[in-house]
């Protein structure tokens, strides 16, 4: 459904918030990714720029429960929409729901590295439909249970867009306290007939470590997840530890890489399975108190094998993670001395198959792989 354009003059927007504002004053930071809607910028303007339901078309750090159609609105203040509010409440652009007379949630999943307070919000509108429906934030933990819920909002078919009669932005707000460390969701109700745009959550405290991030960030190298991330303070960092996930909620560690305070830039590869890829830095102090970055999401679809050596040079253990992507694969690895003779050998299977490399003198190694009677090599160093 496209809505149509009418030239009008400035249209002012009227927000009518709950916020606490002691909270507010006390907790700043937004823990949200994307949080207007504004990435990636919609060409021109109008609707139907992105479609939640389409890969290539997805709404950048965002999901949309079950098989239902959102995308983005862009507008610019003074251009009139006959279907939505003429203005962003921040920004350009913002999130329109198109679910079919049903309600549904919008939502991001976020992780608090300590027991804090949280202060969140968002602004809603309605659309052109004019149905009843209540619009909240919630936020839920990792167990699917609602531990804090927003003010409602609800519209009713006066509230809905039409031509001479702009659709209003409401703000509506809420608090939690004392939740403890773990991940949770920050999630929006609508209904067809709704808007959303500038949502925001913060945590007091901070849950901030002795670290100072300069960039954390996870992209894909054909089928390898490769992280990157770097530090501009490590004071009383005892580790990090990069940790993945198919569904946002149950994470497990790729590789615990000590804090140099040194160089404070590190890398590791990884190899995911198919679809949704989610990425987190765990960084522990040396008093045991730990903190989490924010998630790195990547969509994966791989269609041919991969192979992936680490670490090199190695130590204990010599890790060959190889993944088969279609019907059965035969695979061996053997490891070569530097007079050629046979140290390890082992036939592969998918995943990660470990070399114990303990009792290896330090030196150079060959390592062999045979792939479907493909050969490559790897010099490994002890």
């Amino acid at each position: 459904m496209m809505k149509i354009r009418l030239l009008t003059g400035i249209v002012f927007v009227l927000l009518i918030s709950t916020i606490p504002h002691r909270a507010l004053s006390q907790c700043t930071l937004n823990y949200l990714q994307n949080p207007g809607f504004e990435a990636p910028v919609a060409p021109g303007l109008g609707n139907n720029f992105y479609d939640q339901n389409i890969p290539a078309q997805q709404i950048p750090n965002w999901s949309v429960q079950g098989n239902l159609t959102a995308n983005i609105i862009k507008t610019d203040g003074v251009t009139n929409y006959n279907g939505g509010p003429n203005a962003a409440s921040e920004g350009t652009q913002y999130f329109d729901a198109l679910s079919g007379n049903t309600f549904f949630f919008v939502s991001q999943t976020f992780v608090l590295g300590c027991t804090a307070d949280l202060t969140f919000r968002g602004d809603f509108s309605a659309r052109d439909g004019g149905d009843n429906w209540d619009a909240y934030i919630e936020i839920v933990n990792s167990s699917n249970v609602v531990v804090a819920t927003s003010a409602t909002r609800s519209f009713i078919p006066t509230d809905l867009d039409l031509p001479g009669q702009d659709a209003v932005w409401y703000t509506l707000a809420g608090t939690a306290t004392g939740l403890p460390a773990g991940t949770y969701t920050y999630r929006a109700r609508l209904w067809d007939d709704g808007n959303f745009d500038n949502a925001f959550l913060c945590a007091s405290p901070g849950c901030l470590l002795p670290v100072t991030l300069k960039a954390f960030d996870v992209k894909l190298n054909g089928c390898v997840s490769s992280a990157k991330w770097s530090a501009t303070e490590e004071t009383n960092l005892s580790n990090y530890t990069l940790e993945y996930s198919k569904n946002g909620i149950d994470f497990t560690p790729v590789s615990v890489l000590d804090a140099s305070g040194i160089n404070k830039e590190y890398t590791v590869q990884h190899i995911p399975a198919a679809g949704r890829a989610f990425y987190r830095l765990k960084m522990v102090d040396i008093d045991g108190k730990t903190a989490y970055s924010k998630l790195q999401v990547l969509n994966i679809s791989c269609t041919k094998n991969t192979v992936l050596v680490f670490p090199n040079p190695v130590t204990d253990q010599l890790n060959v993670n190889v993944n088969f992507v279609n019907g059965s694969h035969t695979a061996s690895a053997a490891l070569y001395d530097i007079s050629g003779r046979v140290i390890l050998r082992k036939q592969l299977v998918n995943g990660t198959n470990a070399f114990d490399t303990r009792a290896l003198t330090a030196g150079i190694y060959n390592l062999v792989l045979v792939q479907d009677g493909e050969v490559t090599s790897y010099k490994i160093k002890k």
